[in-house]
């Protein structure tokens, strides 16, 4: 499973985030790259809310080599009050998507260029490196592939935990005219995600906001 990615090094980072609801947190979350050996690479997400009530896991696998993003496997993980889900999928060469969940497998027949959610984190910070304002990608979630697009908005100055910095902000495109989600990537910490916000009938419900970075 290959995608185009736009420059030939990716760097290690740790970035944990504060989740708020109307204004008041209740969770939050992290993400972790790591180089494994040579070219390859696990990202992991995570994310924990309204005390470890609702708890998110999510492990991606793939290799980056020659400008190119080699989706391998995923796992990902959901806890909700003590009951939890588990599944995983690996990516074959010739685009198939071989999924296990604890009722049984599927399989989807697909292209090379659909990654998994993980992956898709890490192409859009270099599609917006390379000065795409338009993005399209499709993905695998649970047992079916979805298209989701993005499209850049603007440049604007946002407070950060490193002080006031350029940011570009990121608009999802969404069939539901009544719902909005916005991110803002800094450039200057290679176009790492440093807030999101999402709106229902023009009203602010939730966003989240970058309390912690390091490259590793």
């Amino acid at each position: 499973m290959t995608i185009s990615a736009a420059h030939a090094e990716l760097y290690p980072f740790q970035a944990k985030y504060a989740v708020y609801y109307k204004d008041v947190k209740f969770g939050s979350g992290e993400r972790t790259l790591r180089r494994l050996n040579g070219d390859s690479y696990k990202l992991t997400t995570q994310a924990s809310v309204l005390f470890g009530t609702g708890d998110y896991k999510n492990n991606s696998w793939f290799s980056f080599k020659d400008n190119v993003l080699t989706t391998n496997r995923y796992e990902h993980e959901t806890s909700v009050m003590g009951f939890g889900e588990i599944s995983s999928a690996s990516f074959e060469d010739n685009g198939d998507i071989l999924m296990d969940f604890e009722d049984g497998h599927v399989e989807i027949k697909s292209k090379p260029d659909v990654m998994d959610v993980g992956a898709m984190t890490i192409v859009v910070q270099n599609d917006l490196k390379l000065g795409k304002t338009a993005l399209s990608y499709e993905w695998v979630f649970e047992k079916k592939l979805e298209t989701i697009q993005f499209e850049v908005v603007q440049q604007e100055t946002i407070n950060t935990i490193f002080g006031d910095m350029t940011a570009v902000k990121v608009k999802e495109v969404k069939k539901k005219k009544n719902r909005a989600t916005y991110y803002w990537f800094i450039p200057k910490l290679d176009y790492q995600l440093a807030q999101v916000e999402v709106y229902k009938h023009g009203v602010r419900k939730s966003f989240l906001k970058l309390t912690d970075l390091t490259f590793q």
